[in-house]
């Protein structure tokens, strides 16, 4: 039976309306009543005032899904046709930033200094079990740019988490409220740097968190080494393959000697990546 498929492509002006895919469905942000939250805020919207189908998968992608990916709205539909019975369909960018990163918290704090403190706190208040330090993520269940497909049953878990996450910053009375408003420096697509705020980098690690943590949902992953790497990696592809496979077998089989080896092959690796940024 072929797939139901809601794939949506957010716009927020004239300008990225026309670089739509015209296989993908145009998403109205053009009010952007709340910019702060990014691509959250119509997500939040539109799942708030529509009803979804249980047997459909749904996708709200940004603007610049195609310049990340390479990937068109009619190679994600086949794919997503071709997920048999999985509840989450990823299609991730930069393989390497989940691959040189033991998960995608160390990841944030390495772009966005600070962010390990308001994660950690944000885990208190949530009471969750999750330790920072030692989660191992990997290319199979890492998810950037909320570049994903589900079913109402991961939409739905997403959203309450995605919920509390929203309140707790909303309220001024939350302990948590002036750490998730705290601004950091965010380099967009276009390379410039703008202030943003470390509870929109928390919000885009929810769907990591929960893919991660729980163990009864079935994922497919758009081959993660066949999307483009970022420029300063792309000599580097061989060892940037290599972590994540030192990763997964170290998850799998919890011996040290494959945590010391990554770690050694990791900051060569960053270190030559910062050294090809450096020269271009």
């Amino acid at each position: 039976m072929a797939q139901t498929i809601r794939a949506f492509q957010i716009y927020y002006d004239a300008a990225t309306r026309a670089r739509l895919d015209p296989d993908f469905e145009a998403l109205d942000n053009t009010a952007n009543e709340r910019p702060d939250w990014f691509e959250y805020w119509p997500i939040r919207k539109y799942l708030a005032a529509h009803s979804q189908d249980d047997t459909c998968y749904y996708g709200f992608l940004s603007p610049n899904f195609h310049a990340k990916t390479l990937l068109t709205g009619r190679q994600v539909r086949a794919f997503v046709g071709r997920a048999g019975a999985a509840d989450v369909v990823t299609f991730s960018p930069l393989p390497c930033h989940a691959a040189c990163f033991l998960n995608v918290f160390e990841q944030a704090e390495f772009t966005q200094p600070g962010f390990m403190r308001v994660m950690a706190a944000y885990l208190r208040e949530t009471e969750s079990a999750v330790a920072l330090e030692t989660m191992v993520n990997h290319c199979g269940d890492t998810v950037f740019s909320n570049f994903f497909l589900a079913r109402p049953s991961f939409w739905r878990r997403w959203s309450a988490a995605a919920e509390r996450l929203f309140g707790m910053a909303e309220n001024s009375s939350s302990p948590l409220h002036a750490l998730l408003n705290q601004e950091t420096p965010y380099v967009k697509d276009d390379g410039v740097a703008r202030p943003a705020q470390q509870k929109v980098f928390v919000m885009e690690r929810i769907v990591t968190l929960l893919l991660a943590t729980s163990r009864d949902l079935a994922v497919v992953n758009y081959p993660p080494f066949e999307l483009p790497l970022a420029p300063y990696f792309a000599a580097l592809r061989t060892e940037v393959m290599r972590l994540d496979a030192l990763k997964l077998a170290y998850a799998k089989s919890g011996d040290a000697a494959l945590l010391r080896e990554y770690r050694a092959l990791q900051e060569k690796t960053i270190a030559a990546a910062q050294r090809n940024l450096g020269q271009a």
